[in-house]
């Protein structure tokens, strides 16, 4: 058996099921932590442990765990590394510094790990004060990887419980990570932050902002001539947009342009999942 082949399918499925089952894949790569290779695939293991035990459950105990069973190897260490200066920083400790767009790419497992563990102003005291720099950042990665981490801890409240305080952040890590894709992408960036936002005010019922959001994307989607697919996304948020505005004439419009752009998009597994999206959508 080609266990390098073996190593890198067992990956793809994971990925694809490490939100909804983190607990148990935790557990699986811990068990396969002292067999892993010193390649590429090895390090994405450790990025997937350290992604998974820390933004999904904000278990440092087990995180620590898979660490100490990894074997020695120059691109195993260098996962371990960044998985061992995420830990230091949840815990309170000090760490070896990292440079920046390295330790900006890891502050959003940090930060989801934290509010985990109750500490709800995570967000704004880790991500907040870096902004200014971040915006002005030479080096285009560092700026990307703000803006990502802003994005993935966005998401994780979005798609975590609701409660006021909680409700507040997503939409100001939104906010944010709308504005630092302004200065860290491409107009497809900012077009898919204003997607987000658009989805962050539908869940909590902000018809009216949800629908503004949802008219920029589309509008960017136009202006620079998107592709099927994209096209499809941006009436998806509009969906939802209408359906938290109580505007079912919107809703239907919408809907009707998912289901015309379905036929265009080619690509047979994002018209797959185009059309899982659609059937989800509100009706």
């Amino acid at each position: 058996m080609d266990t390098t082949q073996a190593l890198r399918d067992w990956l793809e499925v994971a990925w694809n099921r490490h939100d909804t089952a983190p607990y148990e894949l935790t557990l699986e790569l811990i068990a396969r932590a002292s067999t892993l290779p010193d390649d590429d695939d090895g390090a994405d293991a450790v990025r997937l442990a350290r992604h998974t035990a820390l933004g999904h459950l904000g278990r440092t105990d087990l995180l620590h765990t898979f660490v100490a069973a990894l074997p020695a190897g120059a691109k195993l260490d260098a996962a371990r590394s960044r998985a061992q200066w995420a830990l230091a920083q949840v815990e309170g400790r000090q760490a070896e510094p990292l440079p920046e767009v390295a330790a900006w790419a890891l502050l959003g497992d940090v930060v989801q790990a934290e509010l985990r563990r109750g500490h709800h102003d995570a967000p704004r005291v880790r991500l907040l004060p870096l902004e200014t720099r971040a915006a002005n950042h030479p080096d285009p990665a560092a700026r990307q990887a703000y803006a990502a981490t802003a994005h993935n801890v966005a998401q994780a409240l979005r798609l975590g419980p609701r409660e006021p305080a909680l409700d507040a952040l997503m939409i100001e890590m939104a906010e944010l990570e709308r504005r630092a894709w302004e200065r860290a992408g491409t107009w497809m960036h900012v077009e898919r932050a204003d997607y987000h936002l658009a989805l962050c005010h539908a869940a909590l019922g902000h018809g009216a902002q949800a629908q503004a959001h949802a008219a920029a994307c589309i509008a960017a989607c136009e202006a620079h001539g998107a592709e099927a697919s994209e096209r499809f996304f941006a009436h998806e948020c509009a969906v939802h947009a209408a359906h938290a505005a109580g505007d079912r004439e919107a809703l239907a419009r919408h809907r009707e342009a998912m289901l015309a752009l379905l036929a265009e998009v080619q690509d047979a597994e994002m018209r797959a999942f185009c059309e899982k999206t659609l059937a989800a959508a509100p009706q």
